[in-house]
């Protein structure tokens, strides 16, 4: 659902996630609701917002913050010290809420940049909530995959397991964490264990050629 998407939770009509963590106990659906933005919970004290995050995890509703659309369009009337125009990533998180994110729109109106990575989209919400560390960034590739798995309904089938499906990435660097920081080329994408996508990639340092333009440079001053 795609709900309280605000600066602030004056207007009631975006200050509904409560109602709605609520209606989903009462009706049992527990882990089958997921809301989308959520900024208006950002403007929430800690002691206003932590009821509703004991809700949500109690509902076990998923929480998909869209970085890219909501720093876009959020904050816009602040003429000083503008709001980031987030969902409060990092006390859901610590919350025990499960979190995921995802770019939204690309290259509209709504968001005028992008191009659906998860990486990218993850790189940007690193910096926004200040998730540093490598655990941060760790946590930050979980948002994107297994969190998102559980969002959408398919933690059953996802993961580096026997049985499961085998759709997969090989990324080119050697930590995972790292992902965030190198935003590497995809090297192979498989797809059912198939592989669908090959990426290669060459980057040539020209040492030599430096040398020869600093050599010219200095004949030409003399």
């Amino acid at each position: 659902m795609h709900v309280d998407f605000a600066d602030d939770t004056r207007d009631r009509r975006f200050a509904t996630t409560e109602y709605i963590a609520r209606k989903t106990i009462d009706t049992g659906y527990h882990g089958r609701v997921a809301l989308g933005h959520v900024t208006s919970l950002g403007s929430l004290k800690a002691d206003e917002l932590k009821p509703i995050t004991d809700l949500l995890r109690e509902a076990d509703i998923h929480i998909v913050t869209l970085p890219a659309t909501d720093t876009y369009l959020g904050g816009r009337r602040d003429e000083v010290n503008p709001r980031r125009g987030l969902t409060p990533v990092r006390a859901l998180h610590t919350a025990g809420v499960n979190v995921a994110y995802s770019s939204n729109n690309v290259r509209n109106a709504f968001t005028p940049f992008g191009k659906a990575d998860p990486l990218q989209i993850g790189n940007l919400l690193a910096h926004l909530i200040q998730f540093g560390t490598p655990e941060h960034q760790s946590d930050i590739i979980k948002m994107s995959t297994g969190n998102a798995a559980r969002a959408v309904g398919i933690a059953g089938q996802y993961g580096l397991a026997v049985g499961k499906q085998a759709d997969l990435m090989i990324l080119d660097t050697y930590a995972v964490a790292d992902c965030l920081l190198d935003l590497p080329p995809r090297s192979w994408i498989f797809k059912r264990g198939r592989i669908t996508v090959v990426t290669k990639y060459e980057s040539k340092i020209c040492r030599t050629c430096g040398h020869a333009h600093s050599d010219t440079r200095k004949h030409a001053h003399a």
